[in-house]
């Protein structure tokens, strides 16, 4: 077993200038998810993942104080950034990022992002815990983009931001993580219709008799 005392980080306790461990964390984290890919959720507990990855249970709390925070954690790590590469509109901008976002999400991320929808459905805490530390996150730069377009006019003022992330994530969980066999150009194209007509929804109007 390795045992550290050098993974928590400012927040949990750890000592100002004592660097996190960033070596044992990624071994945790790997046993984590090669865990939740090859067993039934029940089955990944801490002492299998600590004899999975060598690292101690002790070391494993201090940085994670729950089996839940650690499995959120891990669900996470094989996920990328949000990046948004600007396009002449926000709609094209925001299309372009879900569409990157879509094909990152196949094979071994795609089952474990279909995991972590039904651990959510399951487990509130991990449901929360997910939210709170990592979902929400890579909301920010779309919600980010939805009001760069709200100020420049493209679109009305009254938009609901947070609604409109919504209603765009839902089209494409509905069709990438919860249909299947749904990974092709048809559903694409389906799915860009299907957000450009949330889009068209939120659209500035001219006000009557302006103009």
């Amino acid at each position: 077993m390795v045992e550290t005392a050098t993974v928590e980080d400012t927040a949990s306790g750890r000592a100002p200038g004592r660097p996190r461990d960033t070596t044992l964390e990624a071994a945790v984290l790997a046993a984590t998810v090669d865990l939740l890919l090859e067993r039934d959720t029940r089955d990944v507990t801490i002492a299998a993942i600590t004899e999975r990855s060598g690292v101690s249970r002790a070391a494993v709390y201090r940085r994670w104080a729950s089996r839940e925070e650690l499995l959120a954690a891990a669900l996470d790590s094989v996920r990328s950034g949000v990046e948004l590469t600007r396009r002449g509109s926000s709609l094209e901008t925001i299309l372009s990022a879900y569409e990157q976002a879509a094909v990152a999400v196949d094979g071994r991320v795609g089952k474990l992002v279909k995991k972590r929808v039904a651990l959510g459905l399951e487990n509130e805490s991990l449901r929360a815990l997910s939210w709170e530390r990592h979902v929400s996150r890579r909301r920010a730069p779309i919600a980010a983009e939805i009001r760069r377009g709200i100020e420049a006019g493209e679109l009305d003022p009254s938009v609901d931001v947070e609604a409109m992330i919504d209603l765009i994530n839902g089209l494409y969980y509905y069709q990438f993580v919860v249909r299947a066999d749904s990974d092709d150009e048809e559903t694409r194209s389906r799915v860009h219709a299907a957000v450009k007509l949330v889009w068209e929804g939120a659209l500035r109007r001219p006000v009557a008799g302006v103009g």
